[in-house]
């Protein structure tokens, strides 16, 4: 594998075909700090896998290899330089879409939901969340319950809280 490719990805064609395996998209995150924390969650429910893109900081990011405390190098990633890309990559393979946003008419409360445990979760940067073509391609819209005024968790908490909730319900199930 050549130097771009590697830069590219740590794609496992098991990701393809796998069940049980959640993705987490990350769709434009501008912190690479947020983008190593997402690994972390990701490597604590193993097997899961994370697409990054657009902006997103890749592995070889010493910002994110150091929140990452070395999980980029165990859990697979791909990039695409388009969120949408990533979305009908993961749907293609089956999954179903599940945008994790601020509430908003029709959403779900993530404890609420009932989505396959090999769903693809898309997240938004901060400043912009999920863009609306991603949005509106999404089979679930959840959200995380919150009774503080602003409702701005960073979304690396907010990744750790939907992973908690996914392996909570494997371990409910016996998966």
């Amino acid at each position: 594998m050549d130097r771009r490719s590697l830069m590219e990805s740590l794609y496992l064609p098991s990701i393809h075909s796998s069940s049980g395996m959640p993705i987490f998209i990350l769709d434009n995150f501008r912190s690479a700090f947020n983008v190593g924390s997402v690994f972390r969650s990701a490597e604590a429910i193993h097997p899961a896998a994370v697409f990054l893109t657009g902006t997103c900081a890749r592995p070889g990011n010493r910002k994110l290899a150091r929140a990452a405390r070395g999980t980029q190098a165990l859990v697979p990633w791909r990039y695409f330089r388009d969120p949408l890309e990533a979305v009908e990559w993961a749907a293609g393979t089956g999954r179903q879409i599940v945008v994790l946003e601020n509430e908003a008419p029709g959403s779900i409360p993530l404890d609420k939901a009932s989505f396959p445990l090999s769903s693809a979760f898309v997240l938004g940067n901060e400043a912009l969340g999920v863009s609306e073509a991603v949005i509106s391609r999404a089979d679930w819209h959840v959200f995380l319950p919150q009774s503080g005024e602003r409702h701005c968790m960073n979304v690396s908490s907010v990744t750790a809280v939907l992973a908690w909730e996914i392996q909570r319900k494997r371990l409910a199930t016996g998966r």
